[in-house]
């Protein structure tokens, strides 16, 4: 329960900016001590910031994104899923690409072998979890200007390095989708993905029910150059799968 009303309360700071108490006893249930419980775990996360009366969602950057550590939080089993379902698109020993973000990185979760071309740190630090001793699938990293916010190396040293793979299937997730395509919040991060999904053979998307509704700064790709969008079968996204679909996208759902 605690854990399902951080991540009740962490989304709607992102609609309203400030969160009183009795707002949140409200919005999740509970009594004004457990409110308070929750808003000092949230800030001593660093996930959120106290302030007299309630909770103040931290400042995001001017492109709008959000730090990975507070996105990996909402919505785990839906990404886990959708993780686990992916995987049938990678072949046995094959090689991905896995662009970072806070779903993509629970592939980490279920790769055993193969290689895999990324541009994330906590991918690595997953594979490192999991094979400390090493073996496991050969990692490569991607080098460049780390984006410390969002998990995902950038700029003209990791577009370089990315020129020179190929790869069975490229993992993505986005900031939101519209009816023309994929959505991001930074130009710098969209030349690293769309080098992925160039120089794949497969382009996956992975996307959370809570996707659709989002806005991004720029287009990351059209629905044209997606093969695969692994997703729930929420129903408010309903009216969006016939949509997508006629660009010529498979929708698998988990």
């Amino acid at each position: 329960m605690s854990k399902r009303r951080e991540e009740a309360i962490l989304k709607q700071l992102e609609v309203c900016d400030f969160l009183t108490t009795e707002q949140a006893m409200k919005l999740v249930g509970g009594s004004a001590a457990t409110i308070r419980r929750v808003f000092i775990k949230l800030a001593e996360s660093n996930l959120a910031r106290r302030v007299h009366g309630g909770l103040r969602r931290l400042p995001v950057g001017g492109d709008g994104s959000l730090p990975f550590v507070m996105r990996e939080r909402w919505f785990d089993d839906e990404k886990a899923r959708l993780a686990a379902r992916a995987m049938e698109f990678l072949p046995k020993g094959g090689v991905a690409f896995i662009h970072g973000g806070s779903t993509t990185c629970k592939l980490a979760q279920h790769i055993r072998s193969g290689t895999i071309i990324t541009d994330s740190i906590n991918v690595c630090g997953s594979f490192m979890q999991r094979f400390p001793s090493g073996g496991g699938p050969e990692i490569l990293v991607a080098g460049g200007t780390l984006d410390v916010k969002g998990d995902a190396l950038y700029g003209p040293r990791t577009e370089a390095a990315l020129r020179e793979y190929r790869a069975d299937v490229c993992f993505f997730s986005t900031r939101g989708m519209d009816d023309e395509g994929v959505l991001d919040t930074a130009d710098t991060l969209v030349a690293t993905v769309r080098l992925m999904m160039r120089n794949s053979a497969l382009r996956v998307l992975l996307a959370d029910h809570s996707k659709f509704r989002k806005f991004g700064l720029t287009q990351m790709a059209p629905w044209e150059n997606v093969d695969v969008l692994v997703t729930s079968d929420h129903p408010e996204n309903h009216h969006w799968f016939d949509t997508i679909k006629n660009h010529g996208v498979k929708i698998v759902f988990a």
